[in-house]
């Protein structure tokens, strides 16, 4: 700093030299002082237009000049800054190298989306699975490309669910699941997979399980029929017939597992659409689904409250199927002269709401996730205290998202439950309905 005023002081002097030999040999001030000051000015100028030239150029290295004074003080610390900056871009384009080249490997088709919904990059699967193009399609909307309803229904509100299934749009017969998550200032993360071959797999188990079920039924018919005959004969020891109570609780429980697969084969059989089903009375509903639960506890103990013109649209077995699962539940787990509550109630969005109270033993924090996975049993309970397929909850689960319902389940461990199941108001009818904008199933 001090070799940077000592030069421009230099200069300053200079002028002063030159300000004094021009007035003394002239013998006019002023024209001198205009001279000299002029020239002091237009050489200030000039090396601020070699600066300015040298910014135009782009602070090339190869360009850079001396200048004692500021202005060389500013060149250097331009330099020094152009130095750091030219480091900083090499380090973060050799970042978004690697980071394109780990995105690109990735199997899934991957895109990136801007606010607009346009596209600013995509890997190469991108290109086979949803024909995006990974450079000729960049700023392109990504709704142009892919047209499919569901997934645009998704693209608007991707928060709504965790991934949307659709047909490949360029590839018959291709299922693809697509997956978007927020990030930054609205953008998205576009994520999309082949799962053809899952579904196919999941389709022929859930064809087994169906086929296996059905076949199983008409001897396990034979095999009760015979139980039974054997029960009023009269030369059968004590010990047979103990051992003939086993089979048929045996052949009871085998009749329920394989009457819950049947059902829970049916609810996941395909999506039902929101005018789709049969008008169902809610009191008959109910009637149906007390007659068929397990009524091992007193009348007395079980509170019904629902009114008399409600109606449902769907399907009648699997909306009754929700009903006799969760009664029958509750009385399995309810405590010997505790109340069950059971109710139809409409909330504040028009939602049709199915719930049943139990004053059980609750059920634990870290089981409440688990609940409706198959054959599931909490770490406080036995197959010998509730005897069931363990499917119930399952095929409440899977009865309610076909019908766009939503189960919720409260409980405490050692407080009770309650089980609930709303019903979205596009299927909840106050008055019988004339059928004309239903599409009634077959029985």
């Amino acid at each position: 700093m001090n070799k940077i005023l000592s030069s421009e002081a230099s200069a300053i002097v200079t002028t002063l030299i030159i300000l004094l030999f021009t007035g003394l040999v002239t013998g006019n001030w002023f024209v001198a002082a205009s001279l000299t000051l002029s020239g002091y000015i237009v050489w200030l100028y000039h090396r601020l237009a070699k600066l300015e030239k040298w910014l135009e150029r782009g602070t090339k290295a190869s360009e850079v000049y001396d200048d004692s004074g500021f202005m060389g003080y500013i060149i250097r610390h331009l330099y020094q800054q152009k130095k750091i900056h030219n480091k900083r871009k090499k380090r973060t384009k050799e970042i978004l190298r690697r980071l394109n080249q780990n995105i690109s490997a990735i199997p899934d088709a991957t895109v990136l989306l801007n606010d607009m919904l346009e596209i600013e990059w995509a890997n190469s699967p991108a290109l086979y699975l949803l024909g995006i193009h990974p450079r000729h399609d960049i700023g392109q909307r990504i709704g142009n490309l892919i047209r499919d309803p569901k997934f645009l229904r998704y693209l608007i509100t991707p928060d709504s669910k965790a991934n949307v299934e659709f047909e490949s749009p360029i590839e018959n017969n291709t299922t693809i699941q697509v997956q978007i998550v927020r990030f930054g200032r609205n953008q998205r993360l576009l994520t999309a997979r082949n799962v053809t071959d899952a579904k196919q797999l999941q389709e022929g188990l859930k064809n087994f399980v169906a086929n296996a079920s059905h076949e199983l039924k008409s001897p396990l018919t034979v095999i009760s029929g015979h139980l039974e005959m054997l029960e009023n004969d009269p030369s059968l020891s004590k010990q047979g017939r103990k051992s003939l109570k086993v089979a048929q609780k045996q052949s009871k429980r085998m009749q329920n597992l394989i009457q819950d697969l049947l059902l829970l084969s049916q609810v996941e059989s395909y999506q039902l659409q929101p005018n789709e089903g049969n008008v169902l009375s809610v009191a008959e509903i109910m009637v149906n689904s007390m007659a068929a639960v397990d009524r091992s506890c007193d009348d007395e103990l079980i509170i019904c409250d629902f009114p008399e013109d409600m109606y449902l649209l769907g399907i009648k077995t699997e909306i009754e199927g929700i009903c006799i699962n969760l009664i029958d539940n509750a009385i399995k787990y309810s405590a010997e002269g505790k109340k069950i509550e059971i109710s139809w109630s409409e909330n504040e969005e028009g939602e049709y709401v199915f719930s049943v109270t139990d004053k059980g033993p609750g059920i634990a924090k870290e089981d409440l996730d688990h609940l409706t996975e198959r054959y599931f049993r909490g770490a406080h309970t036995t197959a010998d205290k509730t005897p069931g397929s363990g499917l119930g909850l399952a095929i409440v689960q899977q009865a309610s998202i076909k019908h766009g319902a939503t189960l919720n389940i409260n409980s405490e461990l050692n407080g009770g439950s309650t089980f609930s199941v709303a019903f979205p108001n596009f299927r909840a009818i106050h008055q019988k309905p004339r059928l004309n904008n239903v599409v009634k199933l077959k029985a």
